[in-house]
């Protein structure tokens, strides 16, 4: 940006709102000022600013055609304000394959889409994102658009705020669906979303884990004690959920830190993954699931479930899988790709 120029350049616009010039006219006056701001052979910050309020206060009324014409006319210019090349681009999809194809031009997020909400819908859903846009939006922590975010093919999985996606689809349901339908999602990814799946991605997330634990070198079995079992079934038959995630923080290894919620609505499966995991019986299990909380056993559909999860998922993959969706590791010290 260069840093002088007269600051009176733009004052011819305010007669934009004058009742003598029609459409036609205020249109002609508009590009004739964008050419003038253009051909400038200087620019501050001042002239710059003066230009960006006066342009955006009249293009609401702005016909398509004279969009494109302005589009043509600043998006070569290095100085035309961001703001002005964001409403250009949002209504017009001529205009955004216009501005955004200029080798010299990429228009950066307003500051004012970042203020609102339906701003923010928009920038979460751009084909274009950068990572500082994404770290702004998943800063307030929007249900809106972080699902946004989670369906658009531009939001890489392979980065850190990702990740962070992915551990906020941990505990909500309905973003971690939208984040399995991705095609590109890795089998970490998958796994750490099993108990948001339905069945059939699950028994699909469970193949990829087995295969993905086919080229692991290192193995990981538990051999419980009786005192172990007898402090499992004791908790169960006391109700104590809170007793119950002690032990099998201790018995896995974890750190004591993590956060099992094993009662909570949609992470009942949990629990049986990680009574499969440790070797206990079937047996066991049921009068563990049956004490535990009445929500584990009733309707009888229920407890069949979670007898089906200890009965159709290996024991390394269910290990893998608490691991996964817990974000934590045990002994092994090994995670899925």
């Amino acid at each position: 940006m260069a840093s002088s120029v007269n600051p009176d350049l733009w004052l011819d616009l305010s007669g934009f709102g004058s009742s003598d010039g029609g459409p036609d006219a205020r249109a002609a006056l508009l590009k004739v000022n964008a050419e003038m701001f253009v051909a400038a052979p200087a620019r501050d910050r001042e002239s710059i600013e003066t230009f960006e309020a006066l342009v955006l206060g009249f293009l609401p009324n702005t016909h398509p055609a004279t969009l494109l014409d302005l589009a043509r006319i600043l998006a070569p210019c290095p100085d035309t304000p961001a703001s002005i090349l964001d409403y250009l681009v949002r209504h017009s999809s001529d205009v955004r394959d216009l501005v955004l194809d200029h080798p010299t031009q990429r228009p950066l997020p307003d500051t004012r889409q970042l203020a609102t909400p339906d701003g923010r819908l928009r920038l979460a859903s751009q084909p274009d994102l950068d990572a500082t846009t994404i770290q702004k939006l998943l800063a307030l922590r929007e249900s809106a658009v972080e699902d946004a975010l989670a369906a658009n093919p531009a939001f890489a999985p392979d980065t850190a705020l990702f990740a962070d996606l992915l551990r906020r689809a941990r505990h909500r349901p309905a973003l971690a669906r939208i984040l399995l339908e991705r095609a590109d999602l890795p089998t970490a990814g998958q796994a750490s979303l099993y108990l948001a799946a339905n069945v059939e991605r699950r028994e699909a997330i469970g193949e990829r884990v087995a295969t993905s634990l086919a080229s692991r070198r290192v193995s990981l079995s538990f051999n419980l004690t009786e005192q172990d079992l007898t402090d499992l079934r004791a908790a169960g038959l006391k109700g104590d959920d809170r007793r119950l995630e002690a032990i099998l923080t201790t018995l896995f290894g974890f750190p004591p830190s993590v956060e099992w919620r094993i009662l909570e609505i949609g992470r009942h499966r949990l629990l049986a993954l990680a009574l499969k995991a440790l070797g206990v019986t079937q047996k066991d299990a049921l009068k563990i699931f049956l004490t535990l909380h009445p929500a584990l056993s009733y309707p009888l559909s229920v407890i069949k479930e979670l007898a089906r999860e200890m009965r159709d998922v290996p024991s390394p993959v269910a290990l893998a899988l608490v691991e996964t969706i817990l974000g934590v590791k045990t002994l092994s010290g090994e995670a899925l790709a």
